[in-house]
């Protein structure tokens, strides 16, 4: 006797009749998986999957790491949307349109709610469940107290972005894939806080925050 099929549309579907799709394109990430155990035993599934049918089963579409995640914590049912049958190449581009459909985050106004949220939670407790870690959710904090004044350039003289700056020295180095990484995520966050997209003014800015350090905290 074949199994009866849920209806479409959304369904709360038993977690052992999901299975995970074998061409999900989002890569594993053991950190985030914790930070997202973390937030389900939080807040319980406030987000929901995305399923077709398949066969007597159920191929999530869009979810699969939060399927891993239900499945590590014992749920039993999870709430999701059925499209009921759908062929492959049309669930990978619904993956896509819904994964990849993202608002970009203003990295000030961010900061600026990190900053609030301090007076009530800490760094380390927000880290837990966020998707950052606590040095980035401080980086982000730093930036709103950053002296940006010694940048200015005089009131009436325009800001030229495709000059380059005067400066009489050089410096050439090699860096790790990680710390060239950061080293674009501190250009594209200047770049949206003031506007400024130069090497230079990226590179003083990273020296005058690395000097503020005290030394004995990089023993």
């Amino acid at each position: 006797m074949a199994k009866k099929k849920h209806k479409l549309g959304w369904v709360d579907i038993e977690i052992k009749d999901l299975v995970k799709a074998d061409w999900n394109y989002k890569e594993e990430d053991e950190k985030q998986t914790e930070k997202l155990i973390a937030n389900f035993k939080k807040n319980g599934q406030v987000e929901n999957i995305q399923i077709r049918e398949l066969g007597d089963k159920y191929e999530v579409v869009n979810g699969n790491h939060r399927l891993d995640v239900m499945r590590e914590i014992g749920m039993d049912k999870a709430h999701a949307y059925n499209y009921g049958e759908m062929s492959k190449a049309d669930a990978q581009i619904v993956a896509i349109e819904t994964n990849e459909t993202r608002f970009k985050s203003n990295a000030f106004k961010l900061g600026e709610t990190f900053e609030e949220l301090k007076e009530v939670y800490s760094i380390e407790k927000m880290a837990e469940t966020m998707p950052f870690d606590e040095k980035e959710i401080s980086n982000m904090i730093d930036v709103l107290n950053f002296d940006w004044e010694q940048f200015d350039v005089e009131e009436d003289a325009p800001l030229d972005l495709e000059k380059e700056d005067k400066f009489d020295n050089s410096i050439s180095l090699k860096v790790s894939s990680d710390t060239f990484q950061r080293w674009l995520e501190l250009k594209t966050r200047m770049k949206q806080l003031n506007g400024y997209d130069n090497d230079s003014k990226v590179f003083e800015f990273a020296v005058i925050e690395a000097l503020n350090i005290p030394y004995e905290s990089l023993d």
